[in-house]
């Protein structure tokens, strides 16, 4: 029995050292270890490669003094121990790598995958760098695990490139890569990112992505639809001079610091519904179709800063920027507009009265801050017409208590007639705070008195300029009515 035993293991030992066998192992066996020189024998043969869970020892170092290749290599679940190197190679089949490990640096500069792609589930200990590599058809990196650093800059996606649930623990750069087809970052997690001048094709989704460092997209095309719905950047984001040419979806982002949009164009619409903002929102210079920030929350010291921001449609209520928008006339006077666009008419009063509130207290003093002063407290600047009304109400009400006050009119009365100019007229001593309202209300509307009351000494001046003062208000009042019933 022990010899049938012992012949039964080296059995077991000469399978799993062939080449091309799945290599699973029951627990307890270590996996079969293959020198990297091996590998490379087998590609120059042209023969298939397909291995799993074996361990690789060794530089593998397909850069020099290979030619296209053209059969496919499938080696998945197994760990590199030493550098690979696959510089400018062509790749006519498919490369399958999926659930490998490599414990050390990773190259595939200037590489072209002709067939697909398939690094899911593989991990990079080290520096992993795909720059100026060209994926003819999908390249596949769902759930791998970038551990160093990374970059895809100047990479060039043909077919779908899918990061679904990839993991960046460390700086990656996408700079000046090309994704012609759709893009999936879906539940990514990045450290330090970078974007910069990527050109999105297609379709692109960031949803529920993590960004816990500085996220750049400077320059960056989006020419299609574009997903971050639900992603939370904890670090500063950069979006600068990008354009998007689709739809742009932002709800439900958390912006934990400064989320910059200077100089960027939506050409569709920019859907922030429901984002927070925990920093500052920069749209300066930005060029926008329509934009909507419908139940948006900001933290107490957050700004927004619309500065020569250009745009067509801004669905977002003024009691959102009333206290955040950094002082603008252009960026105001524009903002009044669109709320008349809008037909949110009270907004848009609000909205001016907070800027010429505003420019009134930059104003050095002078004959134009008088003027704004005057209006302010009249009118409030066209759009108030409480103000009108409190003023003539106030005015009729503080000369009436002056003239009953300072006994400063008299009243003709005869046998209950009254009769101006009759002889048999008689002065009264006093008249009633009632009489006296009524000849303030008669002065300051009809500017005469009535016909049985009259002022006298120096009350007769204070009944001219009351009747001056309701001239003044009353056609204000009207003015000002008119503007805002008749919109």
């Amino acid at each position: 029995m022990l010899l049938l035993a012992s012949l039964l293991f080296l059995m077991l030992s000469e399978a799993l050292a062939e080449p091309g066998l799945d290599a699973s192992l029951p627990q307890g066996f270590a996996p079969p270890g293959i020198a990297a020189q091996d590998i490379l024998a087998q590609i120059r043969s042209g023969e298939p490669l397909n291995y799993d869970n074996v361990t690789i020892a060794g530089q593998l170092d397909l850069g020099t003094g290979v030619g296209p290749v053209k059969q496919s290599i499938r080696i998945t679940n197994s760990r590199f121990q030493g550098p690979l190197r696959m510089e400018s190679m062509i790749f006519a089949e498919v490369l399958d790598l999926r659930g490998c490990t490599f414990q050390d640096n990773v190259s595939f500069v200037k590489s072209r995958f002709l067939g697909d792609a398939r690094f899911s589930g593989a991990r990079f200990q080290k520096q992993a760098d795909f720059a100026e590599t060209y994926f003819q058809g999908p390249a596949s990196f769902i759930s791998a695990l970038f551990q160093s650093d990374s970059s895809f800059g100047n990479a060039q996606f043909n077919g779908d490139a899918v990061f679904l649930d990839s993991d960046f623990a460390s700086d990656v750069d996408f700079n000046y890569a090309k994704f012609l087809s759709s893009g999936s970052f879906w539940n990514a997690n990045f450290e330090d990112v970078s974007f910069f001048a990527t050109q999105f094709a297609g379709q692109v989704t960031f949803r529920s992505a993590q960004f816990r460092g500085n996220a750049t997209f400077a320059a960056t095309r989006f020419e299609s639809d574009v997903l971050f719905r639900a992603a939370r950047f904890w670090g500063g984001s950069t979006f600068g001079l990008s354009s998007f040419g689709g739809l742009a979806d932002f709800g439900n982002v958390d912006f934990k610091k400064t989320a910059f949009f200077g100089g960027v164009k939506f050409a569709d619409l920019a859907y922030f519904v429901n984002a927070r903002f925990d920093g500052d929102l920069i749209l300066e210079g930005a060029r926008l179709y329509s934009m909507q920030l419908d139940n948006v929350t900001f933290s107490e010291n957050s700004k927004i800063n619309l500065n020569s921001t250009d745009f067509s449609k801004f669905v977002v209520h003024w009691s959102t920027l009333r206290d955040r928008m950094v002082y603008n006339g252009a960026a105001y006077l524009a903002l009044v507009k669109n709320y008349k666009s809008l037909e949110w008419f009270d907004e848009a009063d609000e909205c001016y009265y907070k800027y010429r509130r505003i420019g009134q207290d930059q104003a050095p003093w002078g004959w134009g801050k008088i003027s704004d002063i005057i209006s302010w407290l009249s009118c409030g600047y066209g759009v108030r017409v409480s103000y009108t009304a409190f003023w003539c109400l106030f005015t009729i009400l503080i000369f009436g208590v002056i003239f009953w006050a300072g006994k400063g009119m008299d009243k003709f009365v005869i046998e209950g007639v009254e009769l101006p100019g009759d002889q048999r007229l008689r002065p009264s001593k006093r008249v009633s705070f009632t009489d006296a309202l009524y000849f303030s209300i008669a002065m300051f509307t009809t500017s005469q008195a009535p016909v049985n009351t009259y002022p006298v000494g120096v009350y007769r001046h204070l009944a001219m300029a009351e009747g001056i003062l309701g001239w003044f208000f009353l056609g204000l009042f009207v003015v000002v009515l008119s503007a805002v019933l008749i919109r």
